[in-house]
């Protein structure tokens, strides 16, 4: 009896399998030998692809939902299928216009472009955008404005150089007159413009004991403003859209208390934007090492909160300059399309590092940008 080679024998595995993730991923319904045979072109006998099926199934890639129900992906079958795209399907033309059209009118806060970008993501996969705003405490400071309310109480306001803007209220021990504050606007941005919240409050601790003494007057004041900015700016944001088409695709989820937890964790997002940002700070360790910026995609329960055991996330980094500063992505079911989320996504990160290089090129004062 003829031995059958086994690169054909592989090949063969791999082409049944691609097809039934993909089918799978269209009809949402389980893959029957039978289909395959009738549908799937592959110029295979029945008997042959059902060794095939069984085969993958014996190896994890595929199982079964009933005895007698046809088969569908496990999360290593999908993984097998994202791993072996071929390449990253583009995204239309007219899809990379509309997003294009979304950008036009600048956005002037970094949070409104993130929200705005959560919500495109959402829009064009039908699943849950989701972006992960940049940590303020690594960001560079390009303006911090105090301004008084009266009495005790200023306003302060902080500009970062991504275009960041937070304002907070502070209540002082005592009544700042309007020149102490012109003051320590003028000192603070005198020495803060570019530097992280971090290296302001260092340097500042030994400009201030150097100061003259009505500047010392001060010392409690400011050490009061830099001690709240950390606190005031340093709850991380995760914008996420469309969480309810998350939900609505719930059908792989065993039971509603399955539903129930990963509601309450799209609602809590504190888990979620924990998970996301020990994801960016791998990212980042790759960086360092040189390599490009990728797409990321995880699947079932390669992520590690449980209650995304069902879902997929799909992410990349986005840079302001030169630098990694935050994640985004695409939140869905394990059957999603993953070569036009994976494309989507990569053109997102595009779209918004370069919207924030724009406003980096416009602050001083060189030409900007066309996005394109």
């Amino acid at each position: 009896m003829r031995q059958l080679d086994p690169q054909v024998a592989q090949e063969r595995k791999r082409r049944v399998l691609q097809w039934v993730v993909q089918n799978y991923i269209h009809t949402s319904r389980p893959i029957a030998s039978s289909i395959i045979a009738e549908e799937a072109g592959l110029d295979l006998s029945s008997a042959t692809i059902r060794s095939i099926l069984s085969e993958l199934e014996d190896e994890g890639y595929l199982m079964q939902p009933h005895t007698s129900a046809g088969r569908v992906p496990t999360d290593r079958g999908y993984r097998f299928f994202v791993d072996y795209l071929e390449g990253v399907q583009r995204l239309a033309s007219d899809e990379k216009a509309q997003i294009e059209q979304q950008y036009r009118h600048r956005l002037e806060e970094l949070d409104r472009v993130l929200a705005h970008t959560s919500r495109l993501l959402s829009s064009a996969s039908h699943s849950a955008g989701l972006v992960l705003s940049p940590k303020i405490e690594a960001q560079g400071l390009k303006r911090l404005e105090l301004i008084g309310l009266g009495g005790n109480r200023i306003l302060a306001i902080l500009v970062t150089n991504t275009g960041n803007v937070r304002h907070w209220p502070i209540q002082l021990s005592f009544v700042p007159s309007e020149a102490r504050i012109r003051m320590l606007n003028r000192f603070l941005n005198e020495h803060a413009e570019g530097k992280t919240i971090r290296e302001v409050r260092t340097l500042l601790a030994g400009q201030l004991e150097e100061a003259e003494r009505e500047m010392r007057e001060l010392q409690s004041f400011a050490h009061s403003l830099l001690g709240e900015l950390e606190e005031a700016v340093e709850p991380e944001q995760l914008f996420l859209e469309g969480a309810t088409s998350v939900v609505a695709q719930a059908g792989e989820f065993e039971n509603s208390r399955e539903i129930q937890s990963l509601v309450r964790v799209l609602e809590e997002r504190r888990a979620l934007a924990d998970m996301l940002q020990k994801q960016l700070r791998r990212q980042l360790d790759v960086a360092r090492g040189g390599k490009p910026p990728s797409v990321r995609v995880t699947i079932g329960q390669e992520n590690t909160l449980p209650e995304l055991k069902h879902l997929s996330i799909v992410t990349t980094t986005y840079c302001a300059g030169d630098r990694l500063v935050g994640l985004l992505g695409i939140l869905g079911a394990r059957r999603m399309e993953y070569s036009r989320m994976m494309s989507l996504v990569e053109y997102m990160g595009r779209v918004v590092s370069r919207t924030l290089e724009a406003w980096d090129v416009e602050s001083e004062g060189k030409p900007k940008r066309v996005l394109r």
